[in-house]
Formats: structure tokens, C-alpha cells, sequence
């Protein structure tokens, strides 16, 4: 049975001031939107948004921006953060195909991508936010010394990226069939583990 959408969360997420609908008018600007100018992070298809709101609670030198075109869901991650009260986070809901007009070249100082969509159809591998053509896009607007983590539960999706990211001329640091759990473990991982699936982890830069 279809979910039924939540009428409320995308008022409820733009009387937030905290989450974004034209993130473009801060491009080179994002600075200005925190309280400190500090290194960003890049949460792509952050979901309920557990894993790095723990992160911003942790490292309040670093601010954070978690992207979700999902406004049912980051309504979600929008209570946690208000119940956290981090002044370090901010949300934006789009799709994830306007990123490279959010963002100027190199201001994203790290980026995660944990247990994205695999869009297993041959037809659909287009969509998957490690295809080849979202990566030239990170790879513009990630700082040279910045780095990707990358986070799956799916074995094909997995190695499709392993040869994605050396497709566009990507450098893997590590990768690792059988990762070790993060510290924190996010909501996805937990479960996984929990079910006895081996997680998947790539991190990778642009950099030299």
C-alpha cells in the first residue's frame, strides 16, 4: 500500500528556517549561513539524518549540510535537529541533479554517501548517486584535499562504483567489502548488521 504523503512537512520544514528549497542563492555563500565560517560537510541522501547530526554533535568545528530531495523524511531529520539544538546543520531539499548550482568550486570539504538507492535495473543505474556523471559533479565542487565516504549494503552497486570513480579519474584511499562499523552507527547500518549483512565502504578523493 502507497504511504500517504505528509501535507504538513514542507511547511513545516520552510517555517524552519533551518531547510533549504533555493539552495542556489548561497552558492560561494554558505559560510554566511552558519554562526562560524568553518569547514563543510556534505551529507548526499542523508535521510533521517542520525549519522551526522551525531557527527555535527561531535565536531562543532565543522558545519554540515544534509541534502534529501525526500521532504517526508527530512521533516524527521528536521525534528532531531531542533530537539539537539545544533547550530551547526542546516538542510536542503532538492533533487540532487541542481547540486552543481549550489555549490561553488572546492567550498565542500568532505562528503558522505551511506547507503544510497542501488537502482538495480540496468535502465536505472543513471540514477545512482555514484554514477559517473554525479561524480564529475562532486569532483568540482570538492575541495583537492577533501574526501568521499561511501557506504553500501549492496555488492553490485559496490563494485559498479569502484569503476565509476575510475572512470572519471577518482583515487580510492580504501575499500573494503567487510568495513568496520562507524562510530556513530547510523539507523541503516545498525539494521544491517543486526541482520548479519557485511557492509561495503569506499572512500576516495579527487585529489592528487
Amino acid at each position: 500500500m502507497r504511504m500517504r504523503k505528509k501535507w504538513w512537512a514542507i511547511p513545516t520544514l520552510y517555517d524552519s528556517g533551518l531547510c533549504y528549497f533555493w539552495p542556489e542563492d548561497h552558492k560561494g555563500k554558505w559560510h554566511c549561513q552558519f554562526h562560524r565560517k568553518q569547514n563543510l560537510h556534505l551529507d548526499i541522501g542523508c535521510g533521517s539524518g542520525d549519522f551526522s547530526l551525531a557527527m555535527a554533535n561531535q565536531h562543532p568545528e565543522w558545519n554540515f549540510i544534509l541534502w534529501d530531495r525526500e521532504t517526508d523524511v527530512l521533516v524527521y531529520t528536521l525534528a532531531n535537529l531542533q530537539e539537539r539544538n545544533l547550530s551547526n546543520v542546516k538542510l536542503i531539499a532538492r533533487e540532487i541533479e541542481c547540486l552543481e548550482n549550489v555549490f561553488e568550486k572546492d567550498e565542500v570539504h568532505s562528503i558522505t554517501i551511506h547507503f544510497p538507492n542501488p537502482w538495480p535495473k540496468n535502465r536505472h543505474n543513471k540514477r545512482r548517486l555514484t554514477y559517473p556523471d554525479k561524480l564529475n559533479i562532486y569532483k568540482k565542487i570538492l575541495h583537492p584535499e577533501g574526501e568521499i565516504d561511501f557506504r553500501t549494503d549492496d555488492g553490485e552497486l559496490y563494485e559498479d562504483t569502484l569503476r565509476y570513480i575510475e572512470e572519471v579519474g577518482g583515487k580510492i584511499l580504501f575499500s573494503s567489502e567487510n568495513a568496520p562499523a562507524t562510530t556513530p552507527m547510523s539507523h541503516y547500518e545498525s539494521r544491517f548488521r543486526e541482520q548479519s549483512i557485511s557492509i561495503k565502504t569506499i572512500r576516495f578523493t579527487f585529489g592528487s
